[in-house]
Parts: C-alpha cells; sequence; structure tokens
C-alpha cells in the first residue's frame, strides 16, 4: 500500500521537485513539467479530478479500477492507495487563498522510491 502524506503549503505555491532525483515535477506557474522524471507515478488536481503525466504503471491501474462511466478513482481512495506499489508515496499538497470568497487547491504528486537492496 502506497503511503499518502498530507502538506498544507501556505507559503510556496505549486512548485514540486521530485524527491528521489531533484527534477521539477510541478512548475512554478503551477503545471506539470513536459518531460517528467522516472519517479513519477503521477499528477493529480482535485479542482479537475485529472491525472497528469501517469506512468504506464498508473495508467494501468486507472484502467482497472476505473468503473463502466469511465470514473476514476481520486488517489485518496483506499482502492487506489492498496493498487499502488509499496514503495510509492503521495505527497498532497494543500493551498489555501481568497477569490471572491476562501478557497483551496489541492495537488497529489506520487513518487516511486527505489527499492533498497537488503544487504
Amino acid at each position: 500500500m502506497a503511503q499518502l502524506i498530507e502538506i498544507e503549503n501556505i507559503w510556496s505555491g505549486p512548485q514540486f521537485c521530485c524527491p528521489v532525483c531533484g527534477k521539477e515535477v510541478y512548475s512554478v506557474n503551477g503545471e506539470g513539467t513536459s518531460k517528467p522524471c522516472d519517479h513519477l507515478l503521477f499528477s493529480w488536481i482535485d479542482v479537475v479530478g485529472e491525472y497528469e503525466n501517469s506512468s504506464i504503471e498508473t495508467k494501468k491501474t486507472l484502467k482497472l479500477l476505473s468503473d463502466e462511466d469511465g470514473y476514476e478513482p481520486s488517489p485518496c481512495e483506499d482502492e487506489f492507495l492498496n493498487a499502488m506499489p509499496e514503495n510509492a508515496v503521495l505527497f498532497a499538497f494543500t493551498e489555501h487563498g481568497f477569490a471572491c470568497g476562501p478557497v483551496s487547491t489541492t495537488v497529489i504528486h506520487g513518487i516511486q522510491f527505489p527499492l533498497r537492496e537488503s544487504t
């Protein structure tokens, strides 16, 4: 089962770099990079409910979990977390602001960490 880490992000904006290799995954402007690193499983934006830059493994998982109407589970659902590799960590960043009232957006990045060889 993948791990989900939730972070309230009130200072730095949407930029996210891969914690494994340091390559930018999500830009300061809130856009997915065109050539993500091999560690990225997906980026998911709650406002639109769509997966961006999904790896082949994630696309296969979503195809398996989707219902007949094309509904794909969110990364927060247990069914999805259980289907992800156990060395995956999902980073959920929630930003808050004001636009004619309080608003918030959550972006979740799935990162697959390399498995450590046992000695």
